[in-house]
């Protein structure tokens, strides 16, 4: 008698084989793709922060020092503001312009609000209108946000401390904030060369 095919017992091991298989490939499957998603959102992030990073560094090296004046046309106490109550620094800054007719010299404010970091770039040096400037967030979910000046030999929480001060820049800007339980320390230099012109 001649056999064909396969016996029941034969079928059964080899489904199972295959079961075993196909569960440990989707496994691996399941976990490189956790892994993906896990590493995209880590550099993104990172990305973010480099983004942000490179942003207030160069507004703050391109800085100017140019008292501004607030919406109604009002001096304003300095050249450079930061108010450790509003968590919002203010300063003028040289910012490239398409058309030549216009200004380089713009406002620069960022803001920590809501577990925001935002900058805001206004039209002019000394907007009258308040809602007319471009905002964009540079990070998000932070805990905490802190920022100190430097002024050649002590670290300030506001800016100008002292009258004599409302025509200076800080020599050292530091922000430090927490974002995903993580801290970061950002030291930059604003061009005082530059600003003092």
């Amino acid at each position: 008698m001649i056999r064909k095919g396969f016996t029941i017992i034969e079928v059964l091991i080899s489904l199972v084989i295959l079961s075993i298989i196909t569960l440990i490939t989707s496994n691996i499957l399941k976990s490189s793709l956790d892994t993906e998603s896990t590493t995209t959102k880590h550099l993104n992030s990172i990305k973010s922060i480099n983004l942000s990073s490179s942003k207030i560094r160069r507004d703050l090296r391109q800085i100017v020092n140019i008292k501004s004046r607030d919406f109604f046309g009002n001096k304003m106490n300095g050249s450079f503001i930061y108010d450790e109550r509003s968590n919002s620094m203010i300063f003028n800054s040289y910012v490239r312009s398409i058309s030549e007719g216009i200004s380089p010299i713009k406002r620069i404010e960022y803001i920590y609000e809501n577990s925001f970091l935002k900058r805001r770039q206004y039209f002019t040096a000394s907007p009258y209108n308040q809602d007319e400037f471009v905002e964009s967030i540079l990070l998000t979910d932070i805990e905490e946000f802190n920022v100190s000046l430097f002024d050649y030999d002590n670290w300030h929480s506001s800016w100008p401390v002292k009258n004599n001060q409302s025509s200076k820049i800080p020599t050292l800007v530091k922000i430090e904030f927490l974002q995903k339980n993580k801290s970061y320390i950002w030291i930059v230099e604003p061009n005082i060369s530059y600003a003092s012109n």
